[in-house]
């Protein structure tokens, strides 16, 4: 459910109230533009995982952009209709590009080792050996 900061209400009266205003006097959508030039939308890309390590790190990546990649999993519990107890585990491509971190991870972490990562979810897109198109998926750690 979601909850609403106290102040929020009297916003939202206030921007229903100029949205019906708008709509009553014809307002098109080129109306909107012609109070100046619009800021780009911010948005939030962060994802936060906390598991295992599936493989030691492997450097990867050219002498200009190095980079560090390990797997990692994390795992989730819930019960099935019968009241049986499941756990599933998803593995995450995890990519290290920051020179300190970088080292870090390539000295102080291991196997099974338990970590906290942070950063960006990305999306690559790249033809494969059968020119096929593939989507990788990776959390570039920036902590």
């Amino acid at each position: 459910m979601l909850k609403l900061v106290p102040n929020s209400q009297k916003l939202l009266s206030s921007l229903r109230r100029q949205c019906v205003r708008m709509m009553a006097n014809g307002a098109s959508d080129k109306d909107w533009d012609s109070e100046g030039p619009r800021r780009p939308e911010r948005g939030l890309n962060r994802v936060t995982l906390i598991g295992r390590i599936g493989r030691e790190p492997e450097h990867r990546g050219t002498d200009d952009h190095p980079c560090v990649i390990f797997p990692l999993a994390t795992n989730y519990s819930f019960r099935k209709a019968s009241g049986e107890l499941m756990t599933k585990t998803d593995w995450h491509r995890i990519c290290v590009f920051k020179p300190g971190l970088r080292d870090n991870v390539c000295s102080r972490i291991g196997k099974g080792d338990r970590v906290f990562v942070e950063g960006p979810i990305s999306y690559t897109r790249f033809l494969d050996e059968d020119n096929k198109n593939t989507t990788l998926t990776s959390i570039v750690a920036g902590n």
